[in-house]
């Protein structure tokens, strides 16, 4: 859950402004026009901001403030499905300025006006006071938020719920499945604007999971550990299978030095008098040409006495020495 940080009250705080930038994840711009509401704001565009901007736009004439408040790079403009019969020309006038777009809706209208939207626009702002109006108790709007949450699951859309209007540390628990709160003046009327957003970021972190939720964690962390453990068993069978290459090759190496130490038998390759030299593991570790006790890094296990190393020569000058395993799970491979 992200915290929306409103800065109506302290509009005209400067420093208390920047502070509260500090803090929030988004800065959330009141504008009211005195017309859709009863109150109207100054402009709020001067202040040096560094977090996304949050625009919501209470106001009758959209062009005029699209245009205007598109001049501070917002991350989001929302505007009110209530004041515009041409809602999709708003949509595609916002998005066209690069700006992503919500559609708020006051208390008393219901979500079916902007199901036709919802595919096309990427923030809900769901009112829980009627705007404008000071001094108004949190309205109940668990209703609506669980039916958007639904609706974005059932036809995998992508929009953020967001809520606006008397939110404080007792209210946010009841739209904890909103993605972003909007809070003004219970975090600006404190001392300690830090600790008031960390409140309402812990009703999340608190609210628990539901049925639903719980089993896609469930089937998420099951998924990781099959992840995990094929990854680790690669990652096992990789070392082994490297081990073994390095081991074959110094067995082969002990096979040299015994054929140099006994010359005569490779002699019987170069007369065509046999066709090939076997030697036997424990014959290597006999002579203390390998060590003794040498396991195979596939099996961790001794190898087989059927384990050996075969010389062959095709022209009497060169030799060929391959390591012949004994059983099939010795060979080196992945």
């Amino acid at each position: 859950m992200k915290i929306s940080a409103s800065f109506l009250k302290i509009q005209d705080k400067e420093d208390k402004i920047l502070e509260l930038d500090k803090y929030t994840d988004y800065m959330h711009y009141d504008v009211m026009d005195g017309n859709f509401t009863e109150s109207k704001t100054p402009s709020l565009i001067g202040f040096d901001v560094k977090k996304p901007k949050d625009v919501h736009l209470m106001v009758t004439e959209l062009k005029k403030y699209i245009d205007l408040y598109s001049s501070i790079n917002p991350l989001f403009m929302t505007f009110h499905v209530e004041v515009t019969d041409n809602v999709m020309q708003y949509i595609d006038y916002i998005k066209s300025k690069g700006i992503k777009v919500g559609l708020a809706l006051n208390p008393a209208t219901s979500i079916n006006e902007i199901i036709p939207y919802l595919e096309y626009i990427d923030m809900v702002l769901v009112m829980s006071v009627v705007p404008g109006k000071g001094g108004q108790a949190f309205i109940d709007v668990t209703d609506k938020i669980e039916k958007l949450y639904s609706y974005r699951k059932e036809n995998n859309l992508n929009y953020l719920i967001e809520v606006d209007g008397g939110i404080n540390d007792k209210t946010a628990s009841l739209v904890n499945k909103a993605d972003i709160l909007v809070s003004g003046s219970y975090i600006t009327d404190s001392n300690d604007y830090l600790d008031k957003i960390n409140k309402l970021r812990s009703i999340f972190m608190n609210r628990g999971f539901t049925l639903a939720e719980l089993m896609a964690v469930i089937v998420i962390i099951g998924i990781i550990a099959v992840i995990t453990t094929m990854t680790v068993d690669r990652s096992i069978k990789n070392s082994r299978y490297d081990t073994c290459l390095a081991q074959e090759k110094n067995i082969i190496e002990g096979a040299k030095m015994w054929s140099y130490d006994n010359a005569g038998e490779l002699e019987k390759l170069d007369k065509k008098e046999i066709t090939n030299i076997t030697i036997s593991i424990p014959k290597l570790q006999n002579g203390n040409y390998i060590e003794d006790g040498l396991k195979s890094p596939m099996t961790n296990e001794v190898y087989s006495t059927d384990t050996n190393v075969t010389i062959t020569s095709s022209n009497g000058t060169s030799y060929d020495y391959e390591v012949i395993y004994g059983k099939e799970e010795e060979k080196c491979s992945k």
